[in-house]
C-alpha cells in the first residue's frame, strides 16, 4: 500500500510538469556546456525545491544532471527555470530545479593588456588588496591565532599602531562577520584584486570582474564602506610610507627564490597546460593561507598565485644551506602555481572517474579533525596529495643531495601529523621513487596513470 501511495505521489509530480530522474545515491555530476563537475551536487530531499544556479551566456548552454544511473538535460538560458524530481532508491523524492543566470566573464583581456603581459611574470602588493588585508588583520577573527594574519613582524606592529583605533569601523565589522566562516577568507582577500584606486576612489578593475571561481565578486557590496575606511584612516598615506618596504619584498620574491625556474619545471612536466602570463600577488600581512586561480578568456591564459611572503625563522635559517633555503622559500609560490597545472591534469576524462572512485571514502585519506578536513571532495584531496608530493619531487631536482632526505621527511611529517593527510608519507615515497626511475623523456604528466593506480590500490 505504501509503495502504491508513493507511486501515486510521483505520478502526481509528473503530471504537474516535473520530469523524473532515477538515482541510487545522492551524489550528482553536473555538466555545464563542456565542463564537467564531478560530484558537483548533493541531493537533498528535505529542500523543496533545491535550486542549482546555472551561470550561462546570453545564448544559453546545455546543463546536464548525471546520477549514477540516469541523467537529464536542459538548454538553459538566463532567466530560465527548469524543475524535475530525482527519485532516490525508488522512494525519496528530491525536488530539484535549475535556474539560469547570466554568466559574466571573470576577466576581459584587451589587446593592449595581452601585449604588455604576454610571456611575463608580475609580482605585486596591490593597493586595494593590501587595504583589505589591513581590514582582515583588524577583525576579531583576524586577531585570533588562526593563520589569517602574520603577527610576528615589525610591519604588523606598524599596522596596529596606525589602524587599531579604527577596529570598530563598519567595514571591519562586516568583514569579521564574513570571516566567521573561515572558508570565506580566500574569496574575500582575492576578490580585492578586482578593484583599484583611481583619483582617490576605489573602482572596479577594467580587467577583472572577480578573481576566484565563484560566480559573483565576494566584496563588491563592501566597497562603499571600504572606501570610507580608507579615507578615514588615511590608508593611502600608510601605503606610500611603506612603499620602499613593499618594493624590497617584491624584489626578493622576483629575484631570489627561483620563480622562473619553477615555471620552466612545471611547463616541462605538464606539457599540455600553457599560460601566457603569471602573477604572484601577496601581502606581508598574509600568514599561512595561500590560493590559486587561473583565467582563459579572449585567447589569453593567466595564472595567479595569491600567497604570503616566505619570512624565515631563526631555527630554519640555521638548519639548512643557503641553496636549500632558497628552494624551500619557493614552496609557498610553487604550491600555488602548481595547482594551475595539476588541477587541469586531474580533470582530464581519462582520469576524472578513476579519481572520483578512489576517493569515495575520504575518511581513509583525510583526518576529519585536522586541516585536511577542508579538502572535502575527491579532486581537492587528490590535487593536494599531488601538490606536496611534487614539492618533494622538485627537491630531487634542485636541493643539495645531502639535504634531500631531511627535507622530504619534514614535508611528510607536516602533511600527515600537522595537516592530517593520513596516507601522504606512503604516497610521497611512491611518487619520489617513481620519478627517480622514470624512463628517459618521461615527465610528471606521463606518470599519472601509475599515480592514480596507487590511489586505487590503497583506498581500503
Amino acid at each position: 500500500m505504501a509503495a502504491f501511495i508513493l507511486l501515486l505521489n510521483v505520478a502526481k509530480s509528473y503530471s504537474q510538469g516535473n520530469k523524473i530522474v532515477k538515482a541510487s545515491g545522492k551524489i550528482v555530476d553536473i555538466r555545464v556546456g563542456d565542463k564537467l563537475r564531478k560530484g558537483g551536487w548533493n541531493l537533498d530531499a528535505s529542500v523543496r525545491p533545491d535550486v542549482y544556479d546555472a551561470y550561462v551566456p546570453m545564448e544559453g548552454r546545455f546543463v546536464t544532471f548525471i546520477t549514477d544511473i540516469d541523467s537529464i538535460q536542459f538548454n538553459v538560458k538566463p532567466g530560465d527555470y527548469h524543475s524535475f524530481v530525482v527519485l532516490i532508491n525508488g522512494k525519496d523524492s528530491a525536488f530539484t530545479a535549475i535556474k539560469g543566470s547570466l554568466d559574466l566573464p571573470r576577466a576581459r583581456f584587451s589587446d593592449s593588456y595581452k601585449k604588455v603581459h604576454k610571456g611575463k611574470t608580475f609580482v605585486e602588493i596591490p593597493q586595494v588588496y593590501e587595504l583589505m588585508n589591513v581590514v582582515i588583520a583588524l577583525t576579531k577573527e583576524g586577531k585570533k591565532d588562526n593563520g589569517m594574519a602574520m603577527k610576528n613582524t615589525p610591519y604588523y606592529a606598524d599596522v596596529l599602531h596606525w589602524f587599531d583605533k579604527f577596529s570598530n569601523e563598519p567595514v571591519v565589522m562586516e568583514v569579521n562577520l564574513a570571516l566567521e566562516n573561515s572558508e570565506n577568507y580566500s574569496a574575500i582577500k582575492m576578490d580585492a584584486y578586482a578593484f583599484e584606486f583611481k583619483d582617490g576612489h576605489i573602482l572596479q578593475s577594467t580587467v577583472y570582474d572577480r578573481i576566484g571561481f565563484s560566480q559573483t565578486n565576494n566584496i563588491a557590496y563592501m566597497i562603499p564602506k571600504l572606501h570610507e575606511f580608507a579615507e578615514k584612516t588615511r590608508f593611502s598615506d600608510f601605503y606610500t610610507v611603506h612603499q620602499a618596504y613593499y618594493n624590497g619584498l617584491i624584489k626578493n620574491y622576483r629575484d631570489s627564490i627561483g620563480v622562473p625556474e619553477m615555471q620552466k619545471w612545471l611547463k616541462i612536466n605538464f606539457p599540455s597546460t600553457r599560460y601566457d602570463s603569471f602573477k604572484i600577488i601577496f601581502s606581508p600581512l598574509v600568514a599561512g593561507n595561500q590560493s590559486a586561480t587561473w583565467f582563459d578568456y579572449d585567447n589569453f591564459k593567466e595564472a595567479q598565485a595569491h600567497v604570503n611572503f616566505p619570512f624565515r625563522g631563526k631555527e630554519q635559517s640555521e638548519s639548512y644551506s643557503k641553496e636549500a633555503l632558497l628552494v624551500v622559500d619557493g614552496n609557498i609560490v610553487f604550491t600555488e602555481l602548481n595547482h594551475a597545472f595539476i588541477n587541469p591534469e586531474s580533470e582530464k576524462p581519462q582520469y576524472a572517474n578513476r579519481i572520483q572512485k578512489a576517493f569515495e571514502n575520504l575518511g581513509r585519506w583525510n583526518d576529519s579533525q585536522k586541516p585536511a578536513k577542508y579538502y572535502n571532495d575527491a579532486f581537492s584531496s587528490f590535487n593536494e596529495y599531488m601538490n606536496w608530493a611534487l614539492v618533494c619531487v622538485r627537491y630531487i631536482d634542485y636541493l643539495p643531495e645531502k639535504e634531500q632526505d631531511k627535507l622530504i621527511k619534514k614535508t611528510e611529517n607536516m602533511m600527515v601529523n600537522s595537516r592530517g593527510f593520513l596516507k601522504f608519507a606512503e604516497f610521497d615515497q611512491f611518487v619520489v621513487a617513481l620519478y627517480k626511475k622514470r624512463k628517459k623523456g618521461q615527465v610528471v604528466a606521463d606518470l599519472y596513470p601509475e599515480i592514480i593506480s596507487w590511489f586505487e590500490n590503497n583506498k581500503t
